[in-house]
């Protein structure tokens, strides 16, 4: 019994903690849902507007921070004042500062309405321009700025403070071509070539207030960023001993540095061939578009400006794809060892030496020099290249042929069948009429051939040009229509000759019309103005013979009114071009602005050897109205540069309305001279022009190229 009651004892006790257990666990519950029923949480809104201060126009960017709640979307609303605020909660000031220019913004949450806030801000005027002012990246204040290059302007307040602004930049001419540009944040980009007039306006006008603006004037001109690239160029003219003298090749240009390549052919018995010769270089670029360049060649130095070099030139940019270019002596010398001039062109983009495709199709050349024996000689001709190293057409067509004049002896030859090859350096070599010539590529429609034989040979150099038809040996007399200018220069019985005039071609049955010719021949001008008559023919593969008065012509067609021409007049060796002219009238207007030229002939009556060369660029403000700008001269080794042209005047032929007679005051030393010159408009941009001075003044011709 006293087990029994043992056991019975010890279960009562467990009986007792097991309803302790579940009497305080449901205590800790009550208590817990208590506490619960006592916590709240209570949403909030709060609004920032940045700037809280705007001026009229300006805005003010507000943001809502909503807290314990599902959504953070709220409505936006100017409560108080004046202005407007998108759905984004972009507020945007009124144009006029109101009376109370304290507005109140509220922002109300969209799923809970009482949810609100609000955010004043203040409208003020808006703060006054003071200053403009460009600096160059020197971070020097500048008021021009050269080709290509940078101005960086910034808008100030009376203390310095900076004005948000809203930039752009105009011509002070009016227009919006070649003025460059400026970004959003005030650097301004100037053109390679100058706009009209040079000068441009840079203007800043507040964010604030359209009405609050400020502007600056900038002069734009030339500098060394106007050429940039791989170019084609060639010289000839004489040396000292009165032999001939020719160059060409190629180079690439930028930044102040030049590197090329090049061949040279000097006259003398023998001749002095040079064949691809390397050469470092430098150039240099006025803000006139004048400049100067030199080779150093042989030579793997550097060759900076200023350096000891081996070649000097003078040089004016036309645009930036072209320039004209004179022998010249080297910096602060007043001999050159060569008078000559030609053109530098830019070289478009080419694949050299793979499957020689830069020289394909057929092609009209025009070239000039010397004959073996020393005398003047002009060759034109055609031949057809076929784009991988054969010149040819096939059997059935003859790959070309070409028409000499050498001192007066004319010939007329076929090309046979040969070979041309390109390498990667952008040099050619081809053979022609058994002549051996080096080529550069200009581009696929051109390139500057130069012959490269020696002891004794001929010395040539000239281009070649691609005809420009769908079809081989598919040209017409329509080839020739409308408006014609043309000009040649060579030899007439020992001195210089050139000439200059236009023509109407019928384009139907060769008839010529209303042509002038005007001439210097050694000193002795004359001008037939409007009233000779002539005729034309041609054959399908666009060789043809021209009339004109008594001058008679050979020409290869190159595109519509566009030929090489070799003149076959008794007596004359001449050589030259012919290019429609479909502007019309000449008018005031049209000579205009800013011009490049360059004359090369002779500086007095003698012998044709006694060779000038000249270039330089002049301002026309139209007739009446005077012509100026400045020249670089070498007259046979001696040279002149920064010569200045004095008050010229120009003024439009009645009869002839592509005519145009111009006087050219030069202020040589040691006494000024007058080029007095006829000009024959090609277009707006170019004309031709000739030396109309009597013996002993000699003779030049050249052209006039619009810069801007």
């Amino acid at each position: 019994m006293l087990e029994l009651n043992s056991y019975l004892g010890r279960d009562k006790v467990r009986w007792n903690r097991l309803l302790f257990f579940f009497g305080l666990t449901a205590a800790l519950a009550v208590l817990s849902s208590c506490g619960a029923s006592n916590t709240t949480v209570t949403p909030t809104m709060t609004i920032s507007c940045i700037p809280s201060d705007v001026t009229i126009l300006g805005t003010s960017q507000c943001t809502a921070t909503v807290v314990n709640l599902s959504s953070n979307l709220v409505n936006w609303a100017v409560t108080t004042g004046t202005g407007s605020i998108n759905s984004g909660g972009l507020y945007t000031a009124p144009a006029s500062v109101p009376t109370n220019n304290v507005i109140t913004i509220t922002a109300t949450s969209q799923v809970q309405s009482t949810l609100t806030a609000t955010q004043n801000l203040t409208i003020q005027q808006p703060t006054a321009i003071s200053a403009v002012t460009c600096v160059n990246s020197n971070s020097v204040s500048a008021s021009v700025v050269s080709s290509g290059n940078k101005l960086s302007c910034t808008a100030t307040t009376s203390t310095g403070a900076t004005v948000p602004v809203y930039w752009s930049v105009s011509s002070t001419l009016g227009g919006s071509i070649g003025i460059g540009s400026i970004s959003a944040q005030g650097n301004y980009s100037a053109p390679l070539v100058p706009p009209p007039g040079q000068m441009v306006t840079i203007t800043a006008t507040s964010q604030a207030l359209a009405t609050e603006t400020m502007s600056v004037t900038v002069q734009v001109v030339f500098g060394n960023n106007v050429l940039s690239g791989p170019f084609a160029f060639s010289t000839s003219g004489r040396l000292p001993t009165n032999v001939f003298w020719a160059r060409a090749g190629s180079f690439t240009v930028g930044g102040g540095a030049v590197t090329g390549i090049e061949d040279t052919n000097q006259g003398g018995a023998p001749n002095t061939v040079h064949t691809q010769i390397s050469f470092t270089g430098s150039y240099s670029i006025g803000p006139d578009g004048r400049g100067v360049m030199q080779f150093c060649e042989d030579s793997s130095s550097d060759c900076p400006q200023g350096s000891p070099a081996t070649a000097y030139f003078s040089i004016v940019v036309i645009s930036p794809s072209q320039a004209q270019i004179v022998e010249f002596s080297a910096p602060s010398l007043t001999a050159a060892t060569i008078t000559a001039g030609g053109e530098m062109v830019s070289q478009s983009s080419l694949n050299f030496g793979a499957g020689d495709g830069n020289l394909s199709g057929t092609y009209s050349f025009d070239f000039s020099g010397v004959s073996s024996s020393a005398a003047e000689e002009s060759a034109a001709g055609e031949f057809a290249a076929d784009g991988f190293g054969t010149i040819s057409l096939g059997s059935s067509v003859a790959p070309g042929e070409m028409d000499i004049n050498a001192g007066g002896t004319l010939s007329n030859v076929s090309l046979p069948a040969s070979t041309y090859s390109i390498n990667a350096n952008g040099r050619g070599t081809v053979t022609l009429n058994g002549l051996q010539f080096s080529f550069y590529p200009v581009s696929s429609n051109r390139a500057k051939f130069i012959e490269i034989d020696t002891a004794p040979a001929s010395i040539l150099l000239g281009d070649a040009y691609k005809q420009q038809t769908s079809a081989t040996c598919g040209w017409g007399l329509n080839a020739l229509s409308g408006s014609i200018v043309f000009d040649t220069s060579g030899a007439n019985a020992g001195v210089a000759i050139a000439d200059v005039g236009s023509f109407t071609a019928d384009g139907t049955t060769g008839a010529v019309s209303a042509a002038s010719v005007d001439q210097n021949s050694g000193g002795t001008v004359s001008s037939a103005v409007g009233t000779l008559t002539g005729s034309y023919a041609m054959d399908a593969c666009g060789r043809g013979t021209l009339t004109v008065g008594t001058h008679s012509y050979i020409f290869y067609i190159i595109s519509s009114s566009n030929a090489v021409l070799l003149e076959k007049t008794s007596g004359v060796v001449a050589h030259g071009v012919l290019v429609p002219s479909p502007s019309g009238s000449f008018v005031d207007k049209t000579l205009t602005g800013s011009y490049a030229f360059r004359f090369a002939g002779t500086d007095k009556a003698g012998t044709a050897g006694n060779r000038e060369d000249f270039l330089g660029q002049m301002t026309s403000a139209g007739s009446g109205k005077g012509v100026s700008g400045t020249a670089d001269i070498n007259d046979f080794g001696a040279t002149q540069s920064g010569v200045a042209i004095a008050t010229g005047m120009y003024s439009a032929d009645l009869v002839n309305k592509l005519r145009v007679t111009m006087s050219l005051p030069l202020n040589t030393k040691p006494a000024a001279t007058t080029r007095n010159l006829v000009l024959y408009m090609v277009s707006p941009t170019q004309f031709f022009a000739l030396d109309t001075d009597a013996s002993p003044a000699g003779t030049a011709l050249g052209t006039i190229d619009n810069q801007f």
